[in-house]
Protein backbone atom coordinates (compact mmCIF):
# COMPACT_ATOMS: atom_id res chain seq x y z
CA UNK A 1 0.00 0.00 0.00
CA UNK A 2 1.35 3.41 -0.88
CA UNK A 3 2.20 5.81 1.90
CA UNK A 4 -0.12 8.79 2.47
CA UNK A 5 1.65 11.98 1.56
CA UNK A 6 1.17 14.76 4.07
CA UNK A 7 0.28 18.00 2.36
CA UNK A 8 2.01 21.14 3.63
CA UNK A 9 -0.19 23.19 5.95
CA UNK A 10 1.16 26.63 5.11
CA UNK A 11 -1.11 27.17 2.05
CA UNK A 12 -4.17 26.58 4.24
CA UNK A 13 -2.77 28.89 6.91
CA UNK A 14 -2.15 31.57 4.33
CA UNK A 15 -5.60 31.10 2.80
CA UNK A 16 -7.17 31.55 6.25
CA UNK A 17 -4.80 34.24 7.50
CA UNK A 18 -5.07 36.55 4.51
CA UNK A 19 -8.83 37.21 4.77
CA UNK A 20 -8.60 37.47 8.56
CA UNK A 21 -5.78 39.97 8.22
CA UNK A 22 -7.71 41.91 5.60
CA UNK A 23 -10.80 42.05 7.83
CA UNK A 24 -8.68 43.09 10.78
CA UNK A 25 -7.00 45.84 8.81
CA UNK A 26 -10.36 47.07 7.55
CA UNK A 27 -11.82 47.13 11.05
CA UNK A 28 -8.83 49.00 12.39
CA UNK A 29 -8.42 51.28 9.37
CA UNK A 30 -9.69 54.41 11.12
CA UNK A 31 -7.52 53.75 14.17
CA UNK A 32 -4.45 53.12 12.04
CA UNK A 33 -4.95 56.30 10.03
CA UNK A 34 -5.37 58.35 13.18
CA UNK A 35 -2.25 56.81 14.68
CA UNK A 36 -0.30 57.56 11.50
CA UNK A 37 -1.28 61.26 11.59
CA UNK A 38 -0.44 61.59 15.28
CA UNK A 39 2.91 59.86 14.87
CA UNK A 40 3.72 62.02 11.86
CA UNK A 41 2.96 65.21 13.80
CA UNK A 42 5.05 64.01 16.72
CA UNK A 43 8.03 63.36 14.43
CA UNK A 44 8.10 66.94 13.15
CA UNK A 45 10.09 69.73 14.74
CA UNK A 46 8.22 71.91 17.24
CA UNK A 47 9.27 74.72 19.62
CA UNK A 48 9.40 72.41 22.66
CA UNK A 49 11.40 69.68 20.94
CA UNK A 50 13.84 72.28 19.60
CA UNK A 51 14.55 73.31 23.22
CA UNK A 52 14.86 69.78 24.55
CA UNK A 53 11.69 69.93 26.64
CA UNK A 54 8.24 68.44 26.33
CA UNK A 55 5.14 67.07 27.99
CA UNK A 56 4.20 63.61 29.22
CA UNK A 57 0.39 63.40 29.34
CA UNK A 58 0.50 60.41 31.65
CA UNK A 59 -1.92 57.48 31.74
CA UNK A 60 -4.83 59.70 30.77
CA UNK A 61 -8.53 58.87 30.66
CA UNK A 62 -9.55 55.19 30.31
CA UNK A 63 -10.51 54.35 26.71
CA UNK A 64 -8.88 57.45 25.25
CA UNK A 65 -6.06 57.36 22.73
CA UNK A 66 -2.61 57.13 24.31
CA UNK A 67 -0.50 58.68 21.53
CA UNK A 68 -0.87 62.44 21.88
CA UNK A 69 -1.73 64.81 19.06
CA UNK A 70 0.76 67.64 18.54
CA UNK A 71 -0.76 71.05 17.82
CA UNK A 72 1.56 73.60 16.19
CA UNK A 73 0.19 76.68 17.93
CA UNK A 74 3.13 78.75 16.66
CA UNK A 75 1.22 78.77 13.34
CA UNK A 76 -1.97 80.32 14.77
CA UNK A 77 -1.16 82.09 18.05
CA UNK A 78 0.93 84.90 16.42
CA UNK A 79 -2.06 85.94 14.31
CA UNK A 80 -4.13 86.27 17.48
CA UNK A 81 -1.72 88.13 19.76
CA UNK A 82 -0.17 90.22 16.98
CA UNK A 83 3.50 89.29 17.33
CA UNK A 84 5.75 86.27 16.71
CA UNK A 85 5.60 83.68 19.48
CA UNK A 86 6.64 80.04 19.85
CA UNK A 87 4.04 77.67 21.26
CA UNK A 88 3.05 74.02 20.98
CA UNK A 89 0.18 71.96 22.38
CA UNK A 90 -0.23 68.26 23.09
CA UNK A 91 -3.70 66.78 23.50
CA UNK A 92 -5.70 63.56 23.64
CA UNK A 93 -9.27 62.65 22.77
CA UNK A 94 -11.59 59.65 22.78
CA UNK A 95 -10.74 56.41 20.98
CA UNK A 96 -12.33 54.40 18.17
CA UNK A 97 -14.69 51.41 18.23
CA UNK A 98 -14.32 48.54 15.77
CA UNK A 99 -17.76 49.11 14.24
CA UNK A 100 -17.17 52.81 13.55
CA UNK A 101 -15.03 54.87 11.24
CA UNK A 102 -14.83 57.86 13.58
CA UNK A 103 -13.50 58.71 17.02
CA UNK A 104 -15.57 59.19 20.15
CA UNK A 105 -14.57 62.85 19.79
CA UNK A 106 -16.95 62.95 16.81
CA UNK A 107 -19.64 60.71 18.32
CA UNK A 108 -22.45 62.60 20.14
CA UNK A 109 -23.56 59.34 21.77
CA UNK A 110 -20.20 58.96 23.48
CA UNK A 111 -19.39 60.41 26.94
CA UNK A 112 -16.17 61.70 25.31
CA UNK A 113 -17.89 63.73 22.58
CA UNK A 114 -15.98 66.99 21.91
CA UNK A 115 -13.94 66.42 25.08
CA UNK A 116 -10.19 66.77 25.27
CA UNK A 117 -7.35 67.23 27.72
CA UNK A 118 -3.72 68.10 27.32
CA UNK A 119 -1.08 70.75 27.80
CA UNK A 120 0.73 73.52 26.00
CA UNK A 121 3.99 75.44 26.34
CA UNK A 122 4.59 79.05 25.29
CA UNK A 123 8.17 80.33 25.21
CA UNK A 124 9.57 83.77 25.94
CA UNK A 125 11.04 85.98 23.23
CA UNK A 126 11.75 89.66 22.71
CA UNK A 127 8.08 90.34 22.01
CA UNK A 128 6.56 88.73 25.08
CA UNK A 129 7.67 87.17 28.34
CA UNK A 130 5.56 85.18 30.79
CA UNK A 131 2.65 84.56 28.47
CA UNK A 132 -0.37 83.59 30.54
CA UNK A 133 0.27 86.12 33.28
CA UNK A 134 -0.68 89.73 33.90
CA UNK A 135 1.94 92.33 34.79
CA UNK A 136 1.09 91.97 38.48
CA UNK A 137 1.75 88.23 38.45
CA UNK A 138 -1.84 86.99 38.37
CA UNK A 139 -2.93 84.48 35.75
CA UNK A 140 -4.42 86.02 32.61
CA UNK A 141 -7.80 84.71 31.47
CA UNK A 142 -7.33 86.61 28.19
CA UNK A 143 -4.14 84.67 27.44
CA UNK A 144 -5.86 81.38 28.28
CA UNK A 145 -8.63 82.27 25.83
CA UNK A 146 -6.04 83.24 23.19
CA UNK A 147 -4.40 79.82 23.59
CA UNK A 148 -7.78 78.10 23.31
CA UNK A 149 -8.52 80.19 20.23
CA UNK A 150 -5.19 79.18 18.68
CA UNK A 151 -5.90 75.51 19.28
CA UNK A 152 -9.46 75.79 17.96
CA UNK A 153 -8.23 77.52 14.81
CA UNK A 154 -5.88 74.61 14.15
CA UNK A 155 -8.80 72.18 14.35
CA UNK A 156 -11.25 74.36 12.41
CA UNK A 157 -8.75 75.10 9.65
CA UNK A 158 -7.97 71.40 9.29
CA UNK A 159 -11.69 70.54 9.19
CA UNK A 160 -12.49 73.33 6.74
CA UNK A 161 -14.92 74.95 9.21
CA UNK A 162 -15.46 78.61 8.27
CA UNK A 163 -17.71 79.60 11.19
CA UNK A 164 -16.61 82.59 13.26
CA UNK A 165 -18.05 85.29 15.48
CA UNK A 166 -18.32 88.91 14.32
CA UNK A 167 -14.77 89.71 15.42
CA UNK A 168 -13.37 86.76 13.48
CA UNK A 169 -12.71 84.59 16.52
CA UNK A 170 -13.90 81.00 16.83
CA UNK A 171 -14.13 81.09 20.63
CA UNK A 172 -15.57 83.76 22.91
CA UNK A 173 -15.96 83.80 26.71
CA UNK A 174 -19.40 83.13 28.14
CA UNK A 175 -18.54 83.69 31.81
CA UNK A 176 -15.85 85.46 33.76
CA UNK A 177 -13.04 83.04 34.55
CA UNK A 178 -12.57 82.13 38.21
CA UNK A 179 -8.89 82.28 39.21
CA UNK A 180 -7.13 80.96 42.30
CA UNK A 181 -3.73 79.63 43.32
CA UNK A 182 -3.37 75.95 44.20
CA UNK A 183 -0.51 73.74 45.36
CA UNK A 184 0.20 70.42 43.68
CA UNK A 185 3.21 68.19 44.36
CA UNK A 186 5.19 71.12 45.75
CA UNK A 187 4.43 73.40 42.79
CA UNK A 188 2.25 76.50 42.75
CA UNK A 189 -0.26 76.76 39.92
CA UNK A 190 -2.94 79.22 38.93
CA UNK A 191 -6.17 77.32 38.31
CA UNK A 192 -8.74 79.01 36.07
CA UNK A 193 -12.23 77.70 35.36
CA UNK A 194 -14.82 79.13 33.01
CA UNK A 195 -16.98 78.70 29.92
CA UNK A 196 -16.61 79.73 26.29
CA UNK A 197 -18.87 79.54 23.25
CA UNK A 198 -17.86 77.92 19.98
CA UNK A 199 -19.10 75.30 17.50
CA UNK A 200 -18.78 71.54 17.40
CA UNK A 201 -16.53 70.01 14.74
CA UNK A 202 -19.15 67.26 14.28
CA UNK A 203 -20.26 66.89 10.68
CA UNK A 204 -21.25 64.05 8.41
CA UNK A 205 -19.24 63.35 5.32
CA UNK A 206 -16.46 65.69 4.25
CA UNK A 207 -16.59 69.49 4.16
CA UNK A 208 -15.56 71.18 0.88
CA UNK A 209 -12.39 72.72 2.33
CA UNK A 210 -11.55 69.90 4.73
CA UNK A 211 -7.93 68.80 4.84
CA UNK A 212 -7.30 65.05 4.57
CA UNK A 213 -5.47 65.12 7.91
CA UNK A 214 -8.68 65.94 9.81
CA UNK A 215 -10.48 62.87 8.49
CA UNK A 216 -7.46 60.70 9.11
CA UNK A 217 -7.04 62.00 12.66
CA UNK A 218 -10.64 61.94 13.89
CA UNK A 219 -12.30 59.66 11.35
CA UNK A 220 -15.28 60.41 9.12
CA UNK A 221 -18.94 60.27 10.19
CA UNK A 222 -21.06 58.60 7.45
CA UNK A 223 -23.64 60.80 5.71
CA UNK A 224 -26.61 58.56 6.58
CA UNK A 225 -26.25 58.47 10.39
CA UNK A 226 -28.51 60.41 12.75
CA UNK A 227 -27.03 61.41 16.10
CA UNK A 228 -29.77 63.85 17.03
CA UNK A 229 -27.60 66.96 16.52
CA UNK A 230 -27.05 69.33 13.62
CA UNK A 231 -23.72 69.43 11.83
CA UNK A 232 -21.42 72.10 13.31
CA UNK A 233 -23.95 72.89 16.05
CA UNK A 234 -23.16 75.55 18.68
CA UNK A 235 -21.78 74.41 22.01
CA UNK A 236 -20.35 75.76 25.23
CA UNK A 237 -16.95 74.56 26.36
CA UNK A 238 -16.58 74.16 30.10
CA UNK A 239 -13.11 73.63 31.41
CA UNK A 240 -10.15 74.35 33.59
CA UNK A 241 -6.66 75.62 32.87
CA UNK A 242 -3.71 75.17 35.24
CA UNK A 243 -0.85 77.53 34.45
CA UNK A 244 2.61 78.14 35.90
CA UNK A 245 5.86 79.68 34.70
CA UNK A 246 9.08 77.65 34.51
CA UNK A 247 12.12 79.89 34.92
CA UNK A 248 14.61 77.25 33.77
CA UNK A 249 12.99 76.99 30.35
CA UNK A 250 11.70 80.57 30.05
CA UNK A 251 8.35 78.99 29.33
CA UNK A 252 4.74 79.11 30.44
CA UNK A 253 3.37 75.65 31.12
CA UNK A 254 -0.37 75.05 31.04
CA UNK A 255 -2.49 71.92 31.35
CA UNK A 256 -6.19 71.84 30.50
CA UNK A 257 -9.32 69.69 30.52
CA UNK A 258 -12.39 70.66 28.46
CA UNK A 259 -15.88 69.20 27.94
CA UNK A 260 -19.03 70.56 26.24
CA UNK A 261 -22.62 71.47 26.97
CA UNK A 262 -25.11 71.93 24.11
CA UNK A 263 -28.73 71.69 22.95
CA UNK A 264 -29.68 68.72 20.76
CA UNK A 265 -32.32 68.65 18.00
CA UNK A 266 -35.01 67.68 20.52
CA UNK A 267 -34.30 70.81 22.56
CA UNK A 268 -32.66 68.92 25.41
CA UNK A 269 -29.57 70.29 27.13
CA UNK A 270 -26.77 67.75 27.00
CA UNK A 271 -23.99 68.14 29.56
CA UNK A 272 -20.98 65.86 29.09
CA UNK A 273 -19.49 66.98 32.39
CA UNK A 274 -20.97 64.41 34.76
CA UNK A 275 -19.21 63.97 38.10
CA UNK A 276 -17.50 60.68 37.23
CA UNK A 277 -16.11 61.97 33.93
CA UNK A 278 -14.88 65.23 35.47
CA UNK A 279 -13.14 63.21 38.16
CA UNK A 280 -11.39 61.14 35.46
CA UNK A 281 -10.35 64.33 33.63
CA UNK A 282 -8.93 65.88 36.77
CA UNK A 283 -7.00 62.68 37.50
CA UNK A 284 -5.57 62.91 33.97
CA UNK A 285 -4.49 66.50 34.65
CA UNK A 286 -2.73 65.41 37.84
CA UNK A 287 -0.71 62.89 35.80
CA UNK A 288 0.71 65.43 33.33
CA UNK A 289 4.43 66.09 33.62
CA UNK A 290 6.56 68.80 31.98
CA UNK A 291 10.27 68.11 31.72
CA UNK A 292 13.52 67.87 29.85
CA UNK A 293 13.44 65.58 26.82
CA UNK A 294 9.91 64.41 27.64
CA UNK A 295 8.06 63.27 24.52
Amino acid sequence: MAKNKRLPLWPFGFALGFPLGFVGTTLFQAQLRSLAVRLLARSLENPAKARGVGVDLGVGIPGWLRVSLTGFMNRTLPGIVGYPIDAVAFSRFGGFNLDRRFSDFQNPHSPSYQCWYGAYMVFDNEHRQRFGFESGGNASADDALDALEADQRLVFDSAGILLAFGDGRRVRPKTEFDKRQVEEKGQTWWKMTGEAETWSTYHRGRLPQEDWKFGWCYGSVPLHVDHGVDDLHPLTYCGEFWVRYEEAWCATCCKFFIYPRYIDQAGREIDKGDAEFVKAGQAALAGIRFGRCVV
